[in-house]
């Protein structure tokens, strides 16, 4: 039976008056409680300034304001998404069967690796093959995306400069030419982001990244740079530009988005980078897109091994793993990851072979370049260009 509505009144006036008559405002009780955030984390700059967060009082405003920003969003439910600049593989079935086999797909994560011997012969012979493609010492399978992958080879560096007393170094420089996740990546590391620019062909300006990596020599941490780049240019300058970053106490990250233009012709590792991660669900045929799932294996120069991605539950470590370890945690609930997925790879690259591989990275260069003149064929009767192609790629320079 409902109270008439005369006692609610009542027993919301007392409320009401009992409220009225407590101090109970953040500033009354500010001395007598202690917050459990340390000083140093503690936000002390302005937050939600953008007039956005002004404009809307209502709930159904608010709503009306985030569909309208939903609608202005591409995703798989409109069209195809074009993704990025990077080159995507045929999944062939037969690179897909093993993901069927009850043998791979009904292993669970955490079972105890004298259980799973045949999946531990994988990662390692993975391992070797990843490190010979890239030319580095040691390879976790623990990111399971690009972006993981980025962020995990990124706290590897800073693990790596911790250990030798260099907490200080923090700042990541960017080239603008860099692939577009890396500034968030730098920045969930807490890394201080300087921005570099590019020359007229598209290459890194070296002078104006000489000058940042100098001004910022005593903290700085890493250089972030996508070879090819996004724009689609063998820079020219790469060796010099990985000198200058290891001169002034860095290290180099090399995105691997674009590794498709590397393999069998050259290598991060050979080319001077420290750390660079690989998107197995790009470059080596696991499919992509849809939301997953996808790997980004990390590999290193031996310096940095010790520093690879662990877990609590299972040991982990590089491939091989190196004698001396101190990880810096996990990137992943897995112990490895996506592991499931790892056959897709580990077929394509046996099936492949080195020639194989190199060829498929000429072909897409080729590929590439036959696009880029196919776009920029002259209109005649305008005497224009379809599309203003921004740089060609040789294969051999």
């Amino acid at each position: 039976m409902r109270p008439p509505p005369w006692r609610m009144l009542t027993s919301c006036s007392r409320f009401s008056l009992v409220a009225s008559q407590v101090d109970f405002t953040a500033e009354s009780i500010a001395p007598e409680v202690s917050s459990s955030i340390p000083p140093s984390l503690v936000r002390d700059s302005p937050y939600l300034t953008h007039p956005i967060f002004s404009m809307y009082h209502t709930e159904h405003e608010l709503l009306r304001y985030l569909h309208k920003l939903q609608s202005k969003d591409l995703s798989l439910c409109h069209s195809m998404i074009p993704l990025g600049s990077c080159t995507m593989k045929l999944n062939a079935t037969v690179e897909m069967m093993p993901v069927t086999d009850p043998k791979f797909a009904n292993m669970h994560p955490f079972a105890p690796i004298d259980q799973a011997a045949g999946y531990h012969e994988m990662f390692d012979n993975l391992g070797d093959l990843l490190n010979t493609i890239t030319g580095f010492d040691s390879f976790s399978l623990q990111p399971n995306a690009g972006a993981s992958g980025e962020y995990a080879g990124l706290m590897v560096i800073r693990a790596y400069h911790k250990a030798r007393g260099d907490h200080h170094r923090n700042v990541c420089i960017i080239p603008v030419s860099a692939h577009g996740t890396n500034p968030a990546s730098a920045a969930m590391c807490g890394m201080k982001i300087v921005a570099v620019g590019t020359d007229a062909k598209g290459n890194i300006n070296i002078e104006e990244l000489r000058k940042a990596a100098e001004a910022n020599k005593d903290n700085l941490s890493a250089l972030m740079v996508t070879y090819p780049s996004t724009h689609g240019v063998y820079e020219e300058g790469i060796d010099e530009i990985c000198r200058i970053i290891h001169e002034n106490g860095g290290q180099v990250y090399m995105d691997g988005a674009n590794m498709n233009a590397q393999v069998g012709l050259t290598s991060p590792g050979f080319i001077g980078a420290d750390v660079c991660h690989l998107n197995l669900h790009k470059t080596f045929c696991i499919p992509h897109g849809g939301g997953g799932p996808g790997m980004g294996p990390i590999g290193v120069k031996k310096h940095l091994a010790p520093f690879l991605p662990s877990h609590p539950v299972i040991p982990t470590g590089g491939f091989p793993l190196p004698e001396k370890t101190d990880p810096l945690g996990s990137i992943s609930a897995a112990p490895w990851g996506s592991a499931l997925i790892l056959p897709i790879s580990y077929t394509y690259i046996a099936m492949m072979g080195s020639q194989g591989l190199t060829e498929a990275s000429k072909i897409a260069i080729l590929n590439a370049n036959y696009m880029a003149k196919r776009l920029e064929v002259i209109d005649v009767t305008h005497s224009v260009t379809h599309y203003m192609t921004f740089t060609k790629i040789n294969i051999y320079g």
